[in-house]
Formats: structure tokens, C-alpha cells, sequence
């Protein structure tokens, strides 16, 4: 909420005398929500890995200078995935789903296809030293 509010529509609904403000937002990611999911009721690790995907609508509050196109806008449907595991599965799971891309690639005709990694961004959750380890798994797979 402190990293993305500013980049988010928001609406305050004024409280009576016994409550206080409330602010309600659009989403402008779907990460937020996974996250709240798999922490819902008591997890094993043996039930690792879970994995969610959505296509999700999200909206952004962008300054209209940003605006660009179809490249840069306020809302939008986004495909997204997250995959909560153990570190030591990790490297498999990386490799399961580049097999995925790579095969649904292949299936609509794409045969030669370039991969890059993307680091940490500037605004993140995580130790540096988390950061570090999952980045040097990726890159090796």
C-alpha cells in the first residue's frame, strides 16, 4: 500500500461520529491478492507448491503524460501467475514453467524464441540476500 498508493484510484468514504474514514481502491496488481489467498488457513509444506494464475482486470491511477497507446494506460486485463514453493523447489519450478512458455510458444508456431531475465525491481518485498539466491537460480535454469 505505502509503494503503489499514489499510482492507485482511490475513493474515501467519510465516517460518522463512531467510525473513521475508510478508503477503498481499485487493483492495480493482482500480486496483492494471491498473496492474501495462500495465506488464507494453515499451509503445510507438503502442499507446496501452490500455484494461482488470473486474468485479472487492474487499474492505474498513471499521470496522463505517462499515457502512451496500448503501451502505457489505465486499466487493463493481465495475465498473472504466482508460484509459492520451498527454495529447494525452486529451480524445478522455474523449469516447469519455462517448459510451459516454451511449449505454448511452440503450439502457435513460435520456434525461436529469446528469454530474459528480469532482476529485482526498486520497489520489492524480500532480503536482498532472498533476492540474490532466487536470482542466481534463475539464471542458471
Amino acid at each position: 500500500w505505502g509503494w503503489y498508493r499514489d499510482a492507485m484510484f482511490k475513493v474515501t468514504v467519510a465516517g460518522d461520529d463512531t467510525d473513521d474514514d475508510r478508503v477503498f481502491a481499485l487493483k492495480p496488481m493482482n500480486c496483492p491478492g494471491h498473496v492474501q489467498i495462500f495465506k488464507h488457513g494453515l499451509k503445510s509444506y507438503r502442499e507446496l507448491p501452490v500455484k494461482l494464475a488470473e486474468f485479472g482486470n487492474v487499474h492505474r491511477y498513471e499521470p496522463s503524460g505517462a499515457l502512451h497507446g496500448l503501451m502505457r494506460v489505465r486499466g487493463f486485463t493481465q495475465d498473472d501467475a504466482h508460484i509459492f514453493c520451498t527454495e529447494e523447489q525452486l529451480a524445478a519450478e522455474c523449469l516447469r514453467i519455462n517448459d510451459l512458455i516454451l511449449s505454448t510458444y511452440a503450439d502457435f508456431g513460435f520456434d525461436e524464441v529469446s528469454v530474459k531475465l528480469s532482476t529485482r525491481p526498486d520497489k520489492r518485498v524480500g532480503t536482498d540476500e532472498a533476492w540474490d539466491h532466487a536470482e542466481a537460480i534463475m539464471s542458471n535454469v
